[in-house]
């Protein structure tokens, strides 16, 4: 009788939350109403997504607005889907597929109706300190999360997405082989993938998403391993953009020397110092927020949005015709 009583008390308890995270997530709902972004329009003819990166806290720091104004922005523009470029969860990833973190950092953050779309995502440096495998099966749970496996591709429209795993190419992360799951990978099998993936693409766009940035002006720094290993790859393959996270900032820069583009997006909770003055930058500010996309035959717009609506800067890519 006495676990009769603590069975009902606990369906009690899980009942009063679950209401009360429905009600206050139709509250942000109603106050978010009429609201726009001020300058974003919705391009005719376009392949229209949204790119974040670096977010998973819980909706602590500026996560929480950051995703509130990414569902106003992919209602304006009818984002087709979403790009993550990795740390989807801090501090140190998931455990399993019943982690509550799938539901305090990803199902109940990012809740508005046009937020309800695929997910592709990548590993960031973070998620390969807990459970890799979980974030892999937990497309099989949710209808919007797609990550089939630790690198992969698809295409959409005329658009060839390349999402690869950079981890395995920083040398400091085998130091004290402090990472098993770093251990186990084959960068060499993970190079001739991306070889041959990129070679047998018929798609007018070929754009590869990773976690680390090749080049950057933020914290953390461009990859040199990335730069020797992955970049000349693109560039034989004539990739014109590289959507990279890591550095928390929002960040456009272009190697003189390199027709790929590197896009940093990995503001989606939190902000870190940039050297705006860095010679390959094109643009770069310390401040939360995502990028929307809208993909047309010859020419990409990328519009930089900060965690409070603001347009902050946009970019129109002209695609190789090689």
């Amino acid at each position: 009788m006495k676990h009769r009583s603590h069975l009902h008390i606990s369906l009690v308890c899980l009942l009063f939350i679950s209401s009360y995270v429905h009600s206050y997530a139709q509250r942000v709902e109603k106050h978010l109403i009429g609201k726009t972004v001020e300058g974003l329009l919705k391009e005719e003819g376009a392949l229209p997504f949204i790119v974040l990166g670096d977010w998973g806290r819980n909706g602590q720091g500026c996560q929480q607005d950051v995703a509130d104004w990414m569902g106003i922005a992919a209602n304006q523009i009818n984002a087709r889907f979403i790009i993550s470029t990795g740390d989807n969860f801090y501090c140190c990833g998931v455990a399993s597929t019943d982690d509550y973190q799938w539901i305090s950092s990803f199902e109940n953050i990012y809740r508005s109706h046009s937020l309800q779309i695929p997910w592709f995502n990548t590993l960031g440096n973070h998620d390969y300190e807990g459970n890799l495998q979980a974030q892999i099966d937990y497309s099989k749970k949710s209808q919007r999360w797609k990550m089939p496996a630790l690198y992969y591709t698809i295409a959409w429209n005329d658009i060839r997405f390349v999402f690869i795993d950079t981890n395995p190419f920083i040398p400091d992360y085998y130091e004290g082989n402090r990472n098993k799951n770093i251990l186990k990978q084959d960068t060499l099998r993970q190079l001739q993938w991306i070889d041959s993936v990129l070679a047998a693409s018929k798609e007018k766009w070929k754009v590869v998403v990773g976690h680390h940035p090749a080049y950057s002006a933020g914290d953390h720094g461009g990859e040199a391993s990335l730069q020797t290993k992955l970049i000349p790859l693109l560039e034989k393959h004539h990739v014109q953009i590289y959507f990279a996270g890591h550095d928390h900032s929002l960040q456009s820069l272009q190697n003189g020397k390199s027709s790929v583009h590197q896009l940093v997006s990995g503001g989606g909770a939190e902000y870190t110092p940039v050297r705006a003055k860095d010679p390959l930058v094109k643009f770069a500010k310390s401040t939360c927020g995502f990028m929307a996309v809208s993909a047309k035959e010859k020419t990409m717009l990328i519009t930089f949005i900060d965690a409070t609506g603001k347009i902050l800067y946009k970019e129109s890519i002209n695609r190789d015709e090689k």
